[in-house]
This record gives C-alpha cells, sequence and structure tokens, in this order.
C-alpha cells in the first residue's frame, strides 16, 4: 500500500493547490484501514468530521484483498475510492458546491492521470 499512498499524495496535493480549492482552509486526514475479513469488526471505519477544527478524518475500510493480489491499478482505484468517500462531508469543512465538484472530478480522474505520468516517467527513465 505505500507504493499507492507514495503516487496518490503528491497527485492529489498538486490537483488541490492547482484548483479552486486552494482557498478552502480546511484539513482532510486519510487514514484506511486494511485488514483482513478476520479482523474487520475489531477495526470498523472511523470518519468523522470535526467541524469546529475544519478537519475531516477519513477512515474507511477498504478492500484487504485488492492491497494483497490486485494489480496496481486495482489498488489504486481502491484507494482512492475511500478518499472519494470524503465528498459528501467537505460542505461541512465550508467547501462550496464548486470545490465540492472539483474534489469529485479530481478523484475521479486520477488513476487515469497518475497512471499517464507514471507511464510517462518510465518513458523518460529508458
Amino acid at each position: 500500500m505505500n507504493g499507492v499512498r507514495k503516487a496518490v499524495e503528491p497527485f492529489l496535493n498538486d490537483a488541490f493547490a492547482a484548483s479552486n480549492l486552494a482557498t478552502l482552509e480546511a484539513k482532510l486526514r486519510y487514514v484506511p484501514i486494511i485488514m483482513p475479513d478476520n479482523m474487520r469488526a475489531r477495526y470498523p471505519a472511523r470518519s468523522k468530521l470535526r467541524k469546529k477544527e475544519r478537519v475531516y478524518d477519513c477512515a474507511p475500510q477498504l478492500d484487504y484483498n485488492i492491497f494483497v493480489e490486485g494489480s496496481f491499478e486495482e489498488q489504486l482505484r481502491e484507494y482512492l475510492r475511500g478518499v472519494a468517500e470524503s465528498t459528501p462531508h467537505l460542505a461541512g469543512l465550508g467547501a462550496t458546491p464548486q470545490q465540492i465538484e472539483d474534489f469529485a472530478m479530481i478523484i475521479a480522474t486520477a488513476v487515469e492521470r497518475i497512471l499517464g505520468v507514471q507511464s510517462h516517467g518510465v518513458v523518460k527513465r529508458i
């Protein structure tokens, strides 16, 4: 999962900074929970909106098997599916409808853009 995080985090930080989300004074903390089926009950999703602090702690349960057996693309999709769960909570952080729409669009196009960047990087190295 570390490789997925290392691909997603800088991409999202750059994409959010280059969008109208840059003016949103709030924080999204993403800590996904990836546990095998026999442990899922002990580690439920723990997402929580902290309106006063202007923070959304996004801690969804992700599909463990994808991170064990899935391709890098499948792992990216699952990781970003978890991030997307934040979308309806952005209004509680003061996001405008346009900022929420932009957030959703960035997330929806992230896998293809990340893979495109990585493919481009591989081509550069050859």
